[in-house]
Parts: structure tokens; sequence; C-alpha cells
């Protein structure tokens, strides 16, 4: 996923930092971060409240969608929390399609796990590093919403977000669309007559969108090179009115533009095969 391509990214850049602002020798001697075994680590990450869990009937009737909310810190040996994970994930129920739920639900639960084991340790480490006075938790999160369910397809936006210490938190946002009668994550060429076509035909929806004078001044010089950079098989999604580009941060904006969201109206969207068009 875009996910983890980003996190590895801010880690990168997060490491970087640190080095270059250096910390001296002061913070050899602070007290270091816990390293309990897994099981006892497991406790300390039960959520401060029970999860919240909303259930909510979606359109075609046998299709329910349960909200599940979540809250882990970690703390150093001296009590300091070093990372909060905040999360809202949906578990998929599907009357007559239970194997089809399953599938939704376990290719979610892989591709977005509980926490990011990599940030976690370096967490850790700066925490070691830096010492008490001078350091500042790390966060990460995200959001899911549901954004289409009906009898043909079940999609979701997740919109993560994690903070290293920088001078903003980053963030991003991902598609996900699966077939509600099996459950199996839907691909562009699966939902298009065309790929090629349609691909040209998005990038050109694009284009001519980000020439409207409500965008002026908002994206980089020479944008209209990184246009086909855009379209990813995490960067769509199906909604209710129509076929959504996700335009992340840093692609052909600049982190103060946020996230962009752009949809064709399907009856404009004469690229997608007529069962995925409402």
């Amino acid at each position: 996923m875009r996910k983890n391509i980003w996190l590895a990214m801010a880690l990168i850049f997060g490491t970087m930092a640190l080095g270059a602002c250096g910390t001296g020798n002061e913070n050899k001697n602070m007290e270091e971060v816990s390293q309990e075994p897994e099981e006892e680590r497991q406790e300390e990450q039960k959520p401060e409240d029970a999860a919240a869990e909303e259930e909510t009937a979606e359109a075609g009737g046998n299709i329910y969608v349960e909200v599940k909310q979540s809250k882990m810190e970690f703390e150093a040996e001296d009590g300091t929390v070093v990372l909060t994970v905040d999360r809202t994930v949906p578990v998929v129920t599907i009357s007559n399609h239970a194997e089809s739920a399953e599938a939704i639900n376990e290719y979610i639960n892989s591709a977005f796990p509980e926490y990011d084991e990599e940030m976690l340790e370096i967490a850790k480490e700066t925490y070691a590093d830096l010492g008490k006075e001078n350091w500042r938790e790390y966060a990460s999160g995200e959001t899911f919403a549901s954004e289409r369910t009906d009898s043909a397809v079940i999609s979701f936006t997740a919109t993560y977000y994690w903070d290293m210490g920088g001078a903003h938190p980053n963030s991003g946002r991902c598609g996900l669309n699966f077939s509600t009668e099996t459950g199996k994550i839907l691909t562009l060429e699966d939902v298009v007559i065309d790929k090629e076509a349609a691909t040209a035909a998005i990038n050109d929806f694009i284009l001519e969108e980000t020439k409207k004078e409500e965008y002026g001044g908002m994206f980089f010089e020479g944008y209209e090179e990184s246009i086909g950079d855009i379209l990813t098989e995490d960067s769509w999604y199906l909604g209710d009115e129509g076929f959504h580009i996700i335009v992340n941060e840093y692609i052909i904006s600049p982190h103060a533009a946020g996230i962009m969201d752009f949809v064709i109206p399907y009856g404009e969207a004469g690229f997608l095969k007529e069962e995925f068009r409402k």
C-alpha cells in the first residue's frame, strides 16, 4: 500500500533529521526504553478505553459495517509515552456472503496492522537519545470511511497520519474497493472496459480540473508532467456519485494544499463497466 511507502520515507527523513540535529553525549546515561517480553508488552497495548462500536446498515439491506475504535499507548520504562496509535477500522458483515465479508476483513487487517513495529522501534531509540526533557511523542493512526456499499461494490477510503516530531504531521489517503459477491479486492482493470483508454481519460479529466480558476496557485510549477503519477491501484475508489481519484500531498501540490479528491460522475465515466456504474 502507498501508506507503507510514505511511512518508510518519513522514517528515513525523520532519522536523517535527528542525525543532523545531534544530541551530544549527555543523553547516553538516560534510562533505557523498556524492552519487556512480548507477553508483557501486549498488556500495555490494550486500549485506554473500551473500543467503541457502531453498527450501521448500509445500502443493500444485508450488508453491515461495524466501526471499531481503539487507542493504544506505548510507554518507556519510566512511564513516558513514546507512541500513541488511534484507529477507526471497519468490520464488514454480509448476511448472504459470509465468506466474502471474511475476505474483506482479513485484507483490511493485513494491509493495516495495529501499529508499525519499525516506527515503534525508532520512537524507543529516539527517546533514549533525546531524553524526557526534549521528547515529543510520536503518533500515528488511521480512519476508514464507507464510500459505497451495495450488491456490486463495497468501497472505503482510509486516511492515515504519522507524526514523528517534525514541523507537521504527514498524512495520506487511499481507496479500497471490494467485490461484494467474492470479497476480492478490485483492481482498475476489473472495473474498466479498457485500462489504457481509461487511464488516458482519467488523466485528461484531472488535468482539465486542475486548470480551473479555483485551483490557481495551488500546484507545483510544471505539475502537468506529474499528472500521470496520480492514478495507482490505491488512489481511486467508487463512491455513490462517481469514480473518485485521490491526489495525495507532494505529487502535484505541497502539504499546504492538503489531500484532494476529484470525482468523475458516473454519467461521464464511460470507461467503467456497466455493472460498476450507478
